[in-house]
């Protein structure tokens, strides 16, 4: 049968009743969606995006014209007319001068504006860079997204088997004590042995640990989720149980289709692919001629009351060209480098996109193998149930021993037991299926494959 055995349901049911009154329900969804808003690990990769903008803006602003507001005072003392070989004859031309230099005073006040005229591309190529940047930052913040929210739904999921784990060993512990109660009450009528009545006590004793085994297990468990949702030691958590199988997985070669099509890693080196070829044509474009125009305007003075008079007034305008045309070899050097580093992030390319098919694969296998054992505890419980109700029967009737009825309790509940792990266990392998196809865990089958 494709469904959930009763003692999955019945052990939720007792589960929840454990729940404080008061606590935030949740449910995957909103689980994984609170962790993607309020996780501060995931929050701080996210700052990358900001950062990258910043990147943008400020390749953007070499396209544009820089202002500079430029004031300068000086003063100096210049005696190279002196150290003239013409002096003297100079003097000579002003019979009875003399000549001393005197101390001069300037005061100097622009604004100077360059403007970029030709490039040869290297503005819009670091400005293309830029952008390629922000989209590799989106890309990783997407990988790191889906981490956590496989996270989440893993933890989540166990919150939910270790609660119903510990359901199901607190029903058996409440069947041994009603046995030991049945027994001490027929001892007291002489109907029952002090041997009975020291098994059935061996009974509930030996489930005690188990019992705090458990009760140990929910709480690491919530502690883990607690975590990963940014919620406070020791905060309620109201987890809406899950019902239902999660159902036959597509194909392995339309999951890995799906996979190559959607996982951000992938697309994270294509896009270094196309960083490189950005990189590249800026550093040849620092081999060409570089052309920029640079003028000021402001006021020259030696008396600061002359500022506002025109006839002092400075400006100055013009195109010029740069060109770097040899440089050692240099450049050649850090082209053929980045060619390099290309053809390595091509290489990285092809080897990530075989291991991505191969983890699908793999996934793809785990998650069969869970269902299959899924199934097959649910029709382990489901006869192990059996088998102690026709065991309990026989032992009213006294025609089965109280050991009889022990030990079918006890496999009865390693079954019920291991029903709950395989079950979750396999949620928790849909959950990573997904994850290694790109998708969030809460996204259908359907939705895992559509591209």
């Amino acid at each position: 049968m494709n469904r959930v055995p009763r003692i999955l349901a019945a052990a939720s049911i007792a589960a929840a009743l454990c729940v404080p009154a008061g606590a935030a329900r949740l449910d995957l969804p909103t689980a994984v969606q609170r962790a993607l808003d309020e996780n501060p690990a995931l929050a701080a990769i996210a700052e990358s995006r900001a950062r990258v903008a910043g990147g943008i803006r400020e390749a953007r602003a070499d396209a544009f014209p820089q202002l500079a507001l430029v004031t300068a005072w000086s003063q100096s003392r210049n005696p190279s007319l002196l150290n003239s070989p013409d002096f003297e004859s100079i003097l000579e031309q002003f019979p009875g001068g003399s000549f001393e230099p005197s101390t001069q005073e300037l005061t100097r006040a622009v604004v100077e504006v360059t403007q970029p005229i030709w490039t040869f591309g290297k503005v819009g190529a670091a400005i293309d860079l830029a952008e390629l940047a922000a989209q590799v930052a989106d890309r990783r913040i997407t990988v790191a997204e889906l981490d956590t929210a496989q996270a989440v739904a893993e933890a989540y999921y166990r919150v939910l088997a270790s609660r119903d784990a510990l359901a199901t060993i607190e029903a058996d512990r409440r069947f041994r004590r009603r046995d030991l109660e049945r027994v001490e009450s027929l001892l007291e009528i002489g109907e029952a042995t002090e041997l009975e009545q020291l098994r059935a006590e061996a009974a509930v004793a030996e489930v005690e640990p188990e019992v705090a085994r458990r009760q140990g297990d929910v709480s690491i468990a919530e502690t883990a989720l607690r975590r990963l949702l940014a919620l406070p030691a020791g905060e309620p958590l109201d987890l809406v149980a899950v019902a239902g199988d999660p159902g036959e997985a597509p194909a392995v070669d339309e999951l890995v289709a799906s996979g190559l099509a959607a996982r951000p890693e992938i697309a994270d080196f294509e896009l270094q692919l196309e960083i490189y070829d950005k990189r590249r044509a800026v550093t040849a474009a620092e081999g060409k001629p570089q052309i920029e125009f640079a003028g000021s305007w402001g006021r020259e003075v030696r008396e600061l009351d002359n500022f506002s008079d025109p006839l002092y007034s400075a400006w100055s305008a013009g195109v010029g060209l740069r060109w770097e045309f040899f440089d050692g070899g240099r450049r050649r050097g850090r082209l053929e480098q980045l060619a390099s580093e290309q053809r390595q992030t091509a290489l990285d390319l092809e080897d990530l996109r075989a291991r991505v098919g191969l983890e699908i694969g793999q996934a793809a296998a785990d998650y069969r193998t869970a269902r299959a054992r899924a199934a097959a505890a649910r029709s382990s419980a489901r006869v192990a149930r059996e088998a102690l109700r026709v065991a309990r029967e026989n032992y009213e009737q006294g025609v089965a021993t109280q050991t009889d009825l022990l030990d079918a309790q006890s496999r009865s509940t390693l079954a019920d037991t291991l029903a709950v792990s395989s079950y979750y266990d396999a949620l928790i392998q849909a959950s990573r299926l997904a994850r290694s196809v790109g998708k969030l865990p809460t996204a259908g089958w359907q939705a895992v494959v559509e591209n």
